[in-house]
């Protein structure tokens, strides 16, 4: 079973503004459309942790018409350490059942379900228990791991930033997926490109 742990806790502060609620496409907020696409994977049948930290009290109400049973809201109150800080709050006391699990970023709305899909299903035909999307020979989001790293990774210092040097360190276990979607490598950091890639979405 797999499970997922999407980021939307940052400050945004290259944003200006808190991009998790900021609109997207069809009445939904930036946030919504990327837990959305992620959701739409029934190959993810385990937990899909969302997590949250800055101005929490705005970000919390756009979540709360999911009925979806899988969705669970967790709040990292030490966001501000970074964000591995908000990945081991996500991956905090994971059901046994569980053989891997996605981390995925807020705002990468871009990132179709078919993703989560194909990366769902090569982590359960291959013998890799790392999986990254590349496009163009760019690694992208969202990536998966299989739960024999969890101990690790709630044991890394949380100033070390991502989880990078962890699968660098095991390059022997990683798959490397070539897709052809753009959006594993778009994430929104800057109004410049907001505008512009919402304005695509519209088109």
């Amino acid at each position: 079973m797999l499970a997922a742990v999407l980021l939307a806790a940052g400050e945004a502060n290259r944003m200006g503004q808190l991009k998790q609620i900021m609109p997207w496409k069809e009445g939904r907020t930036l946030l919504q459309a990327s837990l959305d696409n992620l959701l739409a994977c029934s190959e993810i049948r385990g937990p899909v942790r969302v997590v949250i930290g800055a101005e929490a009290e705005k970000v919390r109400p756009v979540l709360a018409h999911y009925s979806d049973s899988r969705l669970e809201l967790r709040e990292n109150p030490d966001y501000q350490q970074g964000m591995l800080s908000s990945i081991k709050t996500g991956l905090e006391v994971m059901p046994r059942a569980v053989d891997g699990f996605f981390i995925a970023l807020a705002d990468q709305p871009l990132i179709p379900p078919a993703v989560y899909c194909r990366m769902s299903r090569a982590f359960s035909q291959e013998s890799k228990k790392i999986v990254v999307p590349t496009y163009r020979s760019r690694r992208g989001h969202p990536v998966l791991l299989d739960r024999c790293f969890l101990e690790e990774i709630m044991a890394m210092p949380d100033r070390q930033g991502g989880l990078r040097p962890l699968v660098d360190r095991y390059r022997e276990l990683l798959l490397l997926l070539n897709l052809e979607e753009p959006g594993i490598i778009i994430d929104l950091d800057n109004t410049a490109d907001y505008k512009y890639y919402r304005r695509r979405a519209h088109e």
